[in-house]
């Protein structure tokens, strides 16, 4: 007789219950086998307990059922399981004290989901900005090489052109005429400065400047900065004075960044000197360290802003109202080279018109100075092209003009001007020139690129290629040179510059042609 459907939903309802009950007792005995004896919470035992009876109860209601009535054993087992599920509900009770553990515990659990959410939202959100952070980085440093380019173009055309008319190739210039031009070159090599301090900045924040130390004599760094900064000390009658002696030690540094260093605090030392006074750089040892100090009899510094002159674009004076030039980076510029090379900057000053004491350290060179070759006399600048054809790949037209000026009316060559970088190709491949002068910035087809094919086809590889360009990065040099260019020459450049390394590629290629 089949059963009715109460006592099949009976037994199905029965069966559901001993499965979920006894899986979840099967839970808390993993979770409770998984701690120390010490650490066991009976409560914890207990329901475990409670949930086995419990899930035996339904399983044993749900196969037997009413045939418990007519089996004396499987009723002692029924009643047996009851029992058992009766003790541990009045132990159940008797750890009521307990039950706010329960409570807490979720209250715990909850709370440590809810905190482990925000916590990966906020490295989702940390992680969403660090990228942002990253993409505004690269737009910044392609933004101020753009504008590198931008402003070095022009620049290339005002201090060419300034030095060829002091040449007075075209005609005699009179005294005013010279004055008014040398002026218009100081200008335009201010503003290279500049642009050059910008880039330093970035480069220095984004730790993308790398260093190249070796042993360096500092007396003849400082001699030589002293040179570059003599015609400005004159013009003010400052003595300068290097009082570094010569048997300081050397120090590990960079020396192109240790010469950048001592210009930014020597030019510094000589703008804010008045008229008849002196600056003079005094050094020594200190442990591992050469100390090198320039101090002058200048304006001094305010105590309260000793410590803000280091920061970028800060000037003591107002803006509006200062009587001194510059941009406010050349501290800051200091400061990041001499804490790349390992050392500390200082300044010190008693005051406003009392002078002032700029010094830094670097490590003592551990190795003596490797003897460096002497370097070949530069070639004399003669019209080495005598006829020769060179293929001047510009799009800016000053630029061009300029090239052909110094091509033609120094070098004594023939030119043949082309603006994008496919007709460059088309011009070479069909009339090869003895000579490539190659701007990286064109419209079409790119300078790198313009490169790579004219070494792929075998009747341009061997062509001297020159890349002048006014991107000035360290990588966009060693790209053009990868690519395949000879030399690399970056905007604003002296006609003489220009001239120079024209000579020495073609005399390199002559050379390696034996």
């Amino acid at each position: 007789m089949p059963e009715p459907p109460i006592e099949i939903f009976y037994r199905l309802a029965n069966v559901l219950l001993g499965v979920s009950v006894l899986t979840a007792a099967a839970f808390i005995v993993v979770e409770i086998g998984r701690r120390p004896t010490s650490r066991r919470e009976p409560l914890g035992i207990v329901v475990c307990v409670l949930f086995l009876t419990i899930g035996l109860r339904a399983i044993l209601r749900a196969f037997v059922g009413e045939l418990a009535l007519a089996r004396v054993d499987l009723v002692w087992t029924v009643v047996a399981v009851d029992g058992l599920a009766a003790i541990t509900a009045v132990a159940l009770l008797a750890l009521r004290r307990r039950y706010a553990l329960f409570i807490e515990t979720a209250t715990v659990v909850r709370e440590y989901e809810t905190e482990y959410a925000a916590k990966a939202q906020e490295a989702r959100s940390l992680a969403q900005v660090n990228e942002e952070l990253r993409r505004l980085d690269e737009l910044k440093s392609e933004f101020l090489a753009m504008v590198s380019h931008e402003l070095r173009t022009p620049l290339t055309a005002i201090v060419g052109y300034s030095r060829l008319l002091l040449r007075q190739m075209h005609g005699p210039l009179n005294a005013r005429q010279i004055e008014h031009q040398e002026a218009i070159f100081r200008s335009a090599q201010r503003l290279t400065d500049l642009i050059n301090d910008l880039l330093d900045v970035s480069r220095l924040e984004a730790a993308r400047v790398e260093l190249h130390p070796r042993p360096t004599d500092a007396r003849q760094v400082v001699d030589h900065v002293m040179g570059v900064v003599r015609v400005a000390a004159h013009a003010k009658q400052i003595r300068l004075a290097n009082e570094l002696d010569s048997t300081l030690p050397q120090v590990q540094a960079d020396p192109t960044r240790l010469h950048q260093i001592l210009v930014n605090l020597l030019g510094n030392a000589i703008k804010f000197t008045p008229a008849g006074g002196a600056v003079r750089v005094r050094g020594g040892r200190h442990n591992s360290q050469v100390w090198i100090a320039v101090e002058d009899t200048g304006v001094g510094i305010a105590v309260e802003e000793l410590a803000r002159i280091w920061d970028p674009f800060y000037q003591v004076e107002s803006p509006m109202r200062r009587s001194h030039g510059g941009s406010g980076l050349g501290l800051a510029i200091v400061r990041r080279l001499v804490e790349l090379h390992g050392g500390m900057v200082r300044a010190e000053s008693d005051g406003e018109n009392r002078g002032s004491r700029f010094s830094f350290t670097l490590p003592v060179a551990t190795k003596p100075a490797v003897a460096e070759s002497v370097p070949e006399p530069e070639p004399n600048i003669e019209p080495i092209l005598a006829g020769r054809e060179v293929l001047i790949v510009e799009d800016d037209e000053a630029s061009q003009a300029l090239m052909r000026a110094v091509v033609e009316d120094t070098l004594g060559g023939r030119t043949r001007v082309c603006s994008d970088g496919e007709e460059a190709v088309k011009e070479a491949t069909s009339r090869p020139p003895a000579l490539i002068l190659l701007d990286l910035m064109l419209p079409r087809l790119s300078g790198w690129e313009v490169a790579r094919r004219l070494r792929q086809q075998p009747s341009t590889r061997g062509l001297p290629i020159i890349a002048v360009s006014a991107l000035a990065r360290p990588q966009e040099r060693e790209a053009a040179l990868h690519a395949g260019c000879d030399a690399y020459l970056s905007k604003p450049f002296l006609p003489d510059e220009l001239a120079r390394v024209v000579t020495t590629t073609l005399l390199g290629e002559t050379v390696a042609a034996r």
